[in-house]
């Protein structure tokens, strides 16, 4: 049913109106006549009409002035003028609000009924267009993070221009700062033994990290996750001020991902000085940095897969394993270092024990045969290294001793 409004001051057009409306169409129901635009004014905002009819002379708001009063509601109501008065100065203030059509009296029955289908199918279209609307606008809400992470990397990517950062940012309500410090996270696993984390159990855990971040550095730090599973933060704070909180953050990344992050921090730089870059050039600097970082554990794993197939050798070394992969030995010990907690020798040691663990299974073996096997030059230095690490002898092991 569509609800209808007649205001008129001569009750004669009112009922002629009411009358020929019901008669039209089944759909349509008046439900409610005033006399004066203010007796119409409270009964629209008590019965909330979709259609109303209304003349322009009338005594304490005439229609002009009841229009206006309407158009403050905003609703989605149509107003149709119906006046004996044809005259330019009323056409024209009718057409500035809005209203949909302007009648003439007497009222002519097929004009009205053209009117009258005319202004139901406004109206099914409005009603409809408001339904994806709100439809539209819940599904923003509930996707609004996903969307705003969007285009954020976009942004960060350069992708967009400026319009579209300009109206984008202002739809999705969010200020973008030109000058930023940026923190970027990327997991690498804890080099202990060949092998990497799968990238679908990376991407479970980078998004553990981002509320790590949006805990440590505050609500206002803008974060996301870009497509290589990186955890960028824009941050206003100065670069020294956030270098000061990376420990920390870096020991709750750990803490709760059991996985070594590489972070990268770009200071935002002075304003004025040459150093000050956009948040787009700091970004590419952070990947970079990242990068470079990410090298770093490719040697490690390269370094243990030389060692892994020489560690029977006892004349294995740091400056063969530096010199096979094309570093120096001083650089190659650090990473070893850096990346395992052990020393190159003691990193060979625990490889060379793990497989002499294997070979004491076999009774058959002797231990200066594993000895060999393993690396060491004599059983004598296999077993002060075997009790080094294990806290046992391989003797005590194979006799059934739990390792210390």
């Amino acid at each position: 049913m569509w609800k209808v409004l007649i205001a008129d001051d001569e009750p004669k057009i009112r009922r002629g109106i009411r009358s020929v409306l019901e008669r039209l169409d089944p759909e349509i129901e008046v439900v409610a006549e005033a006399g004066d635009g203010e007796a119409a004014l409270a009964l629209a905002e008590s019965t909330l009409p979709d259609i109303l009819f209304i003349d322009i002379r009338m005594p304490f708001l005439n229609g002009l002035e009841l229009i206006e009063r309407l158009s403050a509601y905003r609703r989605d109501w149509l107003i149709i003028i119906v006046s004996g008065h044809d005259e330019f100065d009323y056409a024209r203030k009718a057409v500035s609000l809005q209203v949909f059509e302007y009648i003439l009296k007497p009222v002519n029955e097929d004009e009205l009924f053209r009117t009258l289908e005319h202004a139901k199918r406004e109206l099914a279209l409005r009603r409809e267009t408001n339904r994806y609307i709100n439809w539209a606008r819940e599904t923003i809400r509930e996707h609004r993070e996903v969307l705003q992470q969007q285009f954020i990397l976009d942004w960060l990517s350069s992708s967009l221009s400026k319009t579209e950062i300009e109206d984008c940012s202002k739809f999705l309500g969010l200020t973008l700062p030109e000058y930023a410090t940026i923190l970027a996270i990327r997991l690498e696993d804890k080099v202990l033994t060949v092998g990497s984390l799968q990238k679908g159990y990376r991407t479970i855990l980078t998004y553990s990290v981002k509320p790590i971040i949006e805990e440590r550095l505050g609500k206002n730090t803008l974060c996301v996750i870009d497509r290589d599973d990186t955890v960028i933060a824009l941050c206003t704070e100065d670069g020294a001020a956030l270098q000061n909180a990376i420990p920390a953050i870096e020991a709750a990344i750990e803490e709760t991902t059991h996985q070594h992050p590489l972070i990268v921090l770009v200071p935002r730089g002075q304003a004025g000085s040459r150093e000050l870059r956009t948040v787009q050039e700091a970004y590419e600097e952070a990947l970079s940095e990242l990068t470079k970082k990410g090298s770093y554990q490719t040697f490690v794993l390269l370094a243990q897969g030389y060692i892994e197939k020489n560690y029977q050798y006892p004349d294995l070394s740091l400056e063969e394993t530096a010199a096979e992969l094309e570093i120096s030995p001083g650089y190659l010990s650090r990473l070893m270092k850096q990346a395992t907690g052990y020393s190159f020798v003691e990193y060979v040691g625990r490889i060379r024990i793990q497989h002499a663990l294997q070979l004491l299974a076999d009774p058959a073996v002797k231990v200066y045969e594993i000895a060999e096997k393993v690396g060491y030059r004599s059983q004598h230095y296999f077993s002060r290294a075997f009790k080094q690490i294990l806290g046992i002898s391989p003797v005590e092991y194979r006799k059934g001793g739990s390792p210390q």
